[in-house]
């Protein structure tokens, strides 16, 4: 059977993600609380990048998705909590919106992703910024 393949001489689409905040990698341990029908339930898991708006992390038996979960960060001298909503999540990974947040939190957030973005700068600068500014 013949089959006419004009697609395969269309040159492929660019493919640009655009995210409304800038995500840092960070490796946290943080706390996650579910509300499930015979009460809450608390499990552990581990960070793997930050934004304003929601991270993603590993988690301990994968929250489902559109679930509303309080998230505990040890960010400061207190923990900081969020409240947020599973995005998407898998056996690999979760991501999580954050809901509008507190000051102290928002306050917390901001200080945490100014501190990676620092960090990340020191890691890995820019290598023609010497050339450019000279």
């Amino acid at each position: 059977m013949y089959v006419d393949n004009v697609g395969a001489l269309i040159r492929s689409r660019i493919f640009n993600v655009r995210r409304r905040e800038p995500r840092y990698v960070s490796s946290i341990s943080l706390e996650l609380q579910r509300f499930l029908r015979f009460g809450p339930f608390r499990t552990r898991g581990v960070s793997l990048d930050f934004s304003s708006r929601g991270m993603s992390a590993l988690i301990c038996g994968a929250p489902r998705v559109g679930e509303t979960v309080v998230i505990s960060l040890p960010l400061s001298d207190v923990p900081i909590e969020m409240l947020a909503t599973v995005r998407h999540s898998s056996d690999a990974k979760s991501g999580f919106e954050f809901y509008p947040l507190s000051s102290l939190a928002h306050q917390g957030i901001q200080a945490w992703l100014h501190e990676l973005q620092m960090h990340e700068e020191r890691m890995f600068p820019y290598p023609y910024a010497a050339a450019v500014s000279g």
